[in-house]
């Protein structure tokens, strides 16, 4: 009978074991506020020396929707294909991110993403920058929520 509960108690362990996280995921950006820097670093402005990959938008289409967000944004640029976020707002001089990210985004290739906008409490009108994953940003672009 031993021998049962130590097996049953070996095989809770690893099935705990198991399911413990073996990484840790980049956080996701959703400010409380102005000023708000997600856990982690804030994120490096386009064109400084450590902002590599240098991507760079030239249009959103469309560049405005509502306020309730969900439709889909396409950014075009080039040397886009290392950027898998998106990120709706603004970016502070400290380099502290004010905004959402888009819930959903699809990179089609080096020159264009597709991307869902989220939801904007107010009509106003944000940047949206393409991001990497270690927070990393193109430059920005305008896009204008509307009641």
């Amino acid at each position: 009978m031993t021998r049962t509960r130590r097996r049953i108690g070996l095989l809770l362990v690893a099935v705990f074991l198991w399911n413990l996280p073996l990484g840790h995921s980049a956080p996701r950006a959703e400010a409380a506020g102005p000023g708000h820097c997600p856990a982690g670093a804030p994120f490096v402005r386009p064109g400084s020396p450590e902002g590599e990959p240098q991507g760079q938008l030239v249009a959103l289409q469309p560049d405005a929707g509502p306020r309730s967000g969900g439709n889909q944004v396409t950014l075009t640029g080039s040397g886009l294909s290392t950027y898998t976020r998106v990120f709706f707002g603004t970016l502070g001089a400290d380099g502290c991110f004010a905004g959402r990210e888009a819930p959903d985004v699809v990179v089609l290739s080096d020159t264009s993403i597709v991307a869902l906008a989220p939801p904007w409490p107010t009509a106003a009108t944000v940047s949206v920058y393409a991001g990497t994953d270690c927070g990393r940003l193109s430059n920005p672009l305008g896009y204008t929520y509307l009641d």
